[in-house]
């Protein structure tokens, strides 16, 4: 059987095109077969109406799109599913004014079946993760969650705000039985700090993924397994993305349909199972169609394709009205002006590497500013700048500094000695970040290439403190990091990691997060000037 699965992948391993069209081709003809549909979206990331994608192409995206093809696909074939796999609502103005609440009612609206927590889920805390469990209608799929001591699926009080949330949804289409297993990657500790997924544990999802399709194959005589995981195909595993080592086996998986990696994959096999991804920001939205034998009740086809949403495709009016007066405001907050930039300040690096750019120089400024405001001195920040381009001079707006800061991280002071600051840096240099240290002078050397490396490795050998003089083994030092790199930047940066999460070290975390200090910062400043900013230190 799993032979003739595999050769039927084959042949529809394809994009747009390859699926059968039109109601009739989904109809049961003289009752031989049937086909269930699986619509899916994920990683939206807050976006409704068209926005870019990272390679600057404009005009593409957004759930509204996505809701025109999904009802099309639904016309086509009633017999359907609809899922979302995480990342819904941080990324945007709109949705942070909103909480998450508008892409939550979205879904609502829209009739979903089912979504899955992404790990962006917990960027503003439990408490809007909770809040979007309980507006949700629909099932909220994570197995992989521990929440206050109970797995997902073990509050058997419907009034407690968690409760929502299931490790499996069971569906019944057409006859047939549907089992969904909703995964978060495992990744977010190394992410987020413990105390905005305070109460949540990550499990194993290898672990998670074996009891569940168990689960379901036995008890629930599921005819398929459908997996709906926020982690994606890697062409080396990570951490963050174990999907090979969860389809070792005889795993008894059919569909795995991910996200979290942005990637546009329409079909594939991975270890067997068909596996599809519909991109980031709405830019693709997804189907897979599985094909039954209505007596035997044996799945005899598979197909994936995901299909691209531009300027064909028409925005839902649906979907518009219901997010327009949300919308509205969120645009006259973006054009609210913070201020002006005297000249052009560059996101060019310096050639010693560690001068960071000028760009680098002003974000660093911005949030020195703040602590000294919030009353904690601090001898130097370290950061990067998430790969915005320059900063033109002139008026700048809420817009920019959304450009300039696109996440909402935390500001934490911890404290270093030197050798431990060194060893950060160092752990930066070989990790390729573009991080800098502000407020330091840092020499570097520049060792040997080794056989086989195409260039040569640097590392610190010194550094020296603008603010004080002395620079004995045992001083410390008092540095501002935003909360992912102190996490661990995503495993990037460990040793820092390791560091941060001894109390003793962790100083204090600032009031405000990084954009809002930005914007802050314009606010007092009014004029912020490129050659000053070049001068600083």
């Amino acid at each position: 059987m799993r032979a003739t699965r595999r050769r039927f992948i084959g042949q529809a391993g394809l994009t747009v095109g390859g699926l059968l069209s039109g109601a009739g081709a989904y109809a049961a003809g003289a009752g031989e077969t049937a086909t269930v549909s699986i619509f899916h979206t994920t990683d939206l990331h807050g976006n409704i109406v068209p926005t870019s994608a990272y390679d600057g192409t404009p005009d593409l995206g957004g759930l509204a799109r996505c809701a025109t093809q999904i009802r099309k696909w639904r016309e086509e074939n009633p017999h359907s599913i609809l899922v979302d796999v995480g990342d819904l609502y941080q990324g945007t103005p709109v949705s942070w004014m909103t909480r998450g609440r508008l892409m939550v009612e979205l879904l609502n609206k829209l009739r979903y079946d089912a979504w899955v927590l992404g790990n962006h889920e917990f960027d503003w805390g439990v408490e809007v993760v909770t809040d979007a469990v309980v507006r949700s209608k629909m099932p909220v799929m994570t197995g992989n969650l521990e929440l206050d001591g109970r797995k997902a699926g073990e509050f058997k009080d419907e009034s407690h705000p968690l409760a929502g949330v299931h490790p499996h949804v069971v569906k019944e289409v057409d006859g047939f039985r549907i089992g969904l297993v909703g995964l978060v990657t495992p990744g977010l500790p190394y992410w987020l700090p413990e105390n905005l997924r305070k109460g949540f544990k990550l499990l194993d999802p290898v672990e998670t993924l074996r009891s569940q399709v168990a689960l379901l194959r036995d008890e629930h005589k599921v005819d398929a397994v459908v997996v709906c995981g926020h982690m994606g195909w890697r062409e080396r595993e990570d951490f963050a993305n174990p999907l090979q080592s969860m389809l070792e086996g005889e795993h008894g998986v059919d569909v795995f349909i991910a996200g979290h990696t942005h990637r546009e994959m329409g079909s594939r096999e991975v270890r067997g199972v068909l596996y599809s991804q519909a991109n980031y920001f709405g830019i693709h939205c997804g189907r897979v169609d599985l094909t039954f034998d209505r007596e035997t009740r044996r799945l005899v086809g598979k197909r994936a394709e995901v299909a691209l949403m531009d300027s064909k495709i028409k925005e839902d009016p649906v979907v518009l009205e219901a997010s327009a007066k949300d919308l509205g405001e969120s645009r006259e907050y973006l054009k609210r002006e913070i201020g002006e930039t005297r000249g052009v300040i560059s996101a060019r690096r310096g050639r010693a590497g560690w001068s960071g750019s000028p760009l680098q120089k002003l974000l660093c400024s911005a949030f020195e500013w703040h602590a000294k405001e919030s009353g904690i001195a601090i001898d130097g920040v370290f950061h990067g700048t998430f790969g915005s381009g320059d900063l033109d001079a002139g008026k700048k707006t809420v817009a920019d500094a959304w450009k300039m800061v696109p996440y909402d991280n935390n500001m934490v002071v911890v404290s270093l000695n030197r050798e431990e600051l060194i060893g950060v840096l160092n752990e930066a240099l070989e990790g390729g970040t573009d991080r800098a240290l502000f407020g330091f002078e840092i020499e570097l050397e520049r060792a040997e290439a080794s056989r086989g490396e195409q260039r040569s490795r640097r590392f610190v050998i010194s550094l020296r403190s603008l603010r004080h003089l002395d620079a004995k083994s045992g001083q410390r030092y008092r540095i501002l990091f935003n909360s992912y790199d102190a996490q661990s930047g995503g495993k990037s940066l460990m040793r820092l990691r390791a560091i941060a999460q001894k109390e003793e070290n962790r100083v204090a975390t600032l009031p405000l997060s990084s954009r809002e200090a930005l914007i802050e910062y314009f606010l007092a400043k009014k004029v912020v000037d490129s050659e000053e900013i070049e001068k600083a230190s």
